[in-house]
């Protein structure tokens, strides 16, 4: 066996610096870019291209969008009334038989009738979506219908009779006889292509 150990590194830190060492790096600072004609061109023909197309979409978005007027303003409701009908509509009605498809009803048909009239002022054919809405003698709502209009030409009208009836969903358990008036709550009308 030999006697040699190995050395050592020294293990202890070497002393701390009296003071930080001064910032001798300097970074690299740009080359000036000589103006060659060229740059300055591209980023105005840059802006003006964007600027252009943003008058381009804002022109477009308001040719499609401007409509000055209301199509809520197409649409009419008037008169109303409630209407008992006590007649059956199966005329051949027997309850003397075992059938009871052809019994005889006893209750009383009622319905709430009103006149509508739509007319289409715009320059193209369209169709119109409406909902009518009903309201009690103190104008609280009761319940809401549906009318519409298909292919309706420009400058043509469309009037017809509407209604309420035993099939129609009204507010907190209102009935037929609660309506007093309606009223066109919102029209959605779809311009057609021909």
């Amino acid at each position: 066996m030999t006697e040699n150990t190995p050395e050592r590194p020294d293990t202890t830190p070497p002393p701390p610096p009296a003071a930080p060492p001064a910032a001798t790096q300097a970074f690299p600072t740009a080359a000036p870019v000589t103006a060659t004609g060229r740059r300055p061109a591209g980023r105005l023909l840059i802006v003006v291209c964007v600027v252009a197309l943003l008058l381009a979409g804002g022109g477009v978005a308001w040719w499609a969008l401007a409509d000055d007027e209301d199509p809520i303003d197409h649409v009419e409701v008037s008169g109303g009334k409630l209407i008992t009908d006590d007649s059956d509509a199966y005329e051949d009605c027997d309850d003397t038989d075992d059938f009871s498809y052809n019994d005889c009803d006893a209750d009383t048909d009622e319905t709430y009738e009103f006149v509508y009239k739509i007319t289409n002022e715009g320059d193209e054919p369209a169709n119109y979506s409406v909902i009518v809405n009903a309201f009690d003698e103190d104008g609280d709502f009761v319940g809401q219908t549906y009318i519409g209009s298909t292919h309706l030409a420009a400058g043509k009208t469309d009037a017809d009779k509407s209604e309420f009836n035993e099939y129609s969903e009204f507010e907190d358990r209102r009935e037929l006889s609660d309506i007093a008036s309606v009223k066109v709550a919102y029209v959605e009308r779809v311009a057609l292509a021909n």
